[in-house]
């Protein structure tokens, strides 16, 4: 064992990395030796991360470190946590080694948003302390003006939200708990939560079917999850078959596959779910802020009289279906595409257009 902790924490960072490498990921290259816990002070936080980001294996590299650990030598009480203790978004093993408590987060790299929200939480702390900070005087105005009911409380306590992020089976008026990223607590202990988009953040939502579109052989399930949501927007499923067939050069004949009839209307019920309801929506912009408050009212304006203007289908160029749709407030592309860099989808997302 090393003689000093620094020592240890820079042999350990090596032991780690030398120990996932083969499932595609590394100690984030900033921080080798670790660096203490972003909340937990008394734990050591190694940041796992992609070496090649546009493949995630960090569910594999998740399996592989739940049986790796219990067997390692002078590794003791492992846990696996959903969310890590010093993380509000990615889950970490915890365990105790020759002494030394350690937080391993599987972070993928992909951290910006999250270090943004942790920075914006603690201005907000720091604002509702002092009061003093013109910026966030701003923000607050604006989300008093945008929701009248806020402008009566006083906040006492303001946190990144932990937890499940699954929509499913919660009803839209409830979805708001699900969707924020932060949590106001005012003094009558009532919570009020609130999505935060950096300057960048143009994805709302996301939908789980689209994995279901294609079997492993590469023929579209027209009874799918996946294909029932691309019906709602008048996606002619014959030409998603046709664009992955000419991808990998399959010629032989299909039976066509019944293009069902288009209406608006079942546009409303998938969008008033990617929105939810009852939470601010606060997305930072060049100068200031973009704010407003999703209630009844206003997700009817987000998702009543949508438009499709265009389908753009796969092709030998391109592997992802995207729907370009619009009414008279918003402008949306809905991109069903495969995350993890293979070929047929498997994630489904909603983004803001700009413009």
């Amino acid at each position: 064992m090393p003689e000093t902790p620094i020592q240890f924490y820079e042999q350990f960072g090596k032991d780690i990395n030398a120990l996932i490498k083969s499932k595609n990921f590394e100690v984030a290259p900033a921080k080798p030796k670790g660096q203490p816990g972003k909340n937990v002070k008394s734990v050591r936080e190694y940041r796992l991360q992609l070496i090649n980001k546009s493949n995630d294996t960090s569910k594999d590299l998740i399996s592989y470190l739940k049986q790796q650990l219990r067997f390692t030598s002078g590794v003791k009480n492992v846990s696996y946590n959903e969310i890590s203790p010093n993380s509000s978004k990615f889950p970490s093993f915890g365990f105790n080694v020759d002494g030394y408590d350690i937080d391993l987060i599987i972070a993928r790299g992909a951290n910006r948003g999250e270090k943004f929200e942790t920075r914006t939480v603690n201005d907000l702390k720091s604002y509702f302390n002092t009061r003093q900070d013109k910026e966030f005087s701003k923000l607050i105005t604006q989300m008093n003006e945008s929701f009248s009911p806020f402008a009566d409380v006083e906040i006492v306590d303001v946190k990144q939200r932990t937890g499940a992020t699954k929509k499913e089976g919660v009803p839209i008026e409830r979805l708001g708990a699900i969707i924020g990223d932060i949590v106001l607590t005012d003094a009558t202990n009532n919570e009020w939560f609130v999505s935060l988009k950096d300057i960048n953040g143009l994805t709302f939502s996301s939908y789980s079917g689209a994995a279901s579109l294609f079997n492993a052989q590469g023929d579209l399930q027209p009874n799918s999850a996946g294909a029932k949501f691309l019906e709602s927007f008048g996606v002619d499923l014959n030409l998603v078959q046709a664009g992955f067939d000419e991808r990998r050069g399959y010629t032989d004949m299909r039976d066509p596959i019944p293009v069902m009839p288009f209406n608006n209307r079942n546009l409303i019920p998938i969008f008033e779910r990617a929105w939810g309801m009852n939470y601010f929506y606060v997305k930072k912009e060049r100068m200031g802020w973009q704010v407003f408050w999703i209630d009844r009212a206003k997700l009817k304006q987000l998702t009543n009289g949508l438009r499709v203007t265009q389908i753009r289908y796969p092709s030998v160029k391109s592997k992802q279906i995207s729907i370009l749709l619009e009414n008279k407030y918003k402008k949306y592309i809905v991109e069903v595409r495969n995350s993890k860099a293979g070929e047929y989808p498997n994630d489904t997302k909603f983004r803001v257009r700009p413009g």
